[in-house]
């Protein structure tokens, strides 16, 4: 979400011992510097990033970042979207060059100078979603300068750009909700404590209310029932944000039994990192693990 000088984020997945990186990079070549935050590095636990052997796989760090800021003051995050719900994006620009979505993440970041600038550079570029026989994933993201926030999304293979948006989770802000919508109830907490986000102190305040964690409180009310929609079998059974109550027992009773033992086990979820980007100072306030421990990085 945004407000004021503040764009901050909550990064869910799963709750296994994959590690991730601050990712510094410097100004040359018609680009800007930036720092922001990689994930989703496939079996680079601590024990094997300590190892040192991990050095030729850092390359592709800076092409792994989900959230950043750069030295323009441009801020911008990637969150996943139900795939099977819509269309899967297999290019938006047919005449552009290939760029997967998360590459747009590195090419905003080096090369927007505002919002309105990063558009441009989407849209010039042909994005495709994930899709292979073990994956597929869909995505918006969300983009923030001093003067304005905006989210972009997919739809029908066109980008859709959604004005004045600041709030966004895991479900599309285009059109009706879809079945398979993350984050609801996540998204209503959001909005309405919107305006203690105002603040540095005050942003990392209200993404606490809506650490992933929470998911698994029985006693959180609302319930986040919209946490448990979608196909993880065998252990869950498909339902979705329209189901009656009853059908999420066996879901709800099966995730929150794997949660309680907090082992990393990679199947239950968890915030793995609180950001916080200060638009003015292009700072980044990063909170790791829903820990209380806070680090400050500059760009």
């Amino acid at each position: 979400m945004r407000n004021g000088n503040f764009h901050g984020r909550n990064y869910d997945w799963f709750y296994d011992e994959n590690v991730e990186f601050i990712v510094h990079t410097s100004a040359k070549n018609g680009r800007h510097a930036s720092v922001g935050i990689a994930t989703m590095v496939p079996g680079v636990t601590v024990k094997f990033a300590d190892s040192g052997l991990y050095t030729d796989g850092y390359k592709i760090l800076p092409f792994r970042v989900v959230d950043g800021i750069n030295d323009a003051g441009v801020a911008v995050n990637v969150n996943v979207v139900p795939f099977g719900d819509r269309t899967l994006t297999t290019g938006t620009n047919p005449d552009g060059e290939d760029m997967y979505f998360i590459s747009a993440i590195r090419y905003v970041l080096d090369y927007a100078d505002s919002v309105d600038s990063a558009i441009d550079l989407l849209k010039s570029k042909n994005i495709y979603a994930l899709n292979n026989d073990k994956n597929h994933e869909e995505c918006h993201f969300m983009i923030s300068d001093k003067d304005k926030t905006v989210v972009i999304e997919f739809i029908d293979n066109e980008i859709v750009v959604i004005d004045n948006a600041n709030i966004m989770t895991n479900f599309y802000l285009y059109g009706e909700k879809t079945p398979h919508s993350a984050g609801v109830e996540r998204f209503d907490i959001l909005r309405e404590n919107y305006d203690m986000g105002s603040t540095r102190d005050g942003m990392i305040a209200l993404l606490k209310k809506v650490w992933y964690s929470q998911a698994y409180n029985r006693t959180t009310k609302p319930f986040w029932y919209s946490e448990y929609v979608g196909d993880f079998s065998p252990v869950y059974k498909d339902v979705t944000i329209f189901s009656p109550v009853e059908d999420f027992t066996p879901v709800i009773d099966t995730a929150i039994s794997m949660f309680e033992t907090h082992e990393r086990n990679g199947k239950t979820w968890y915030t793995t990192h609180t950001s916080v980007y200060d638009l003015e100072s292009k700072t980044l306030t990063l909170i790791p693990q829903e820990s209380e421990t806070e680090y400050l990085f500059g760009i």
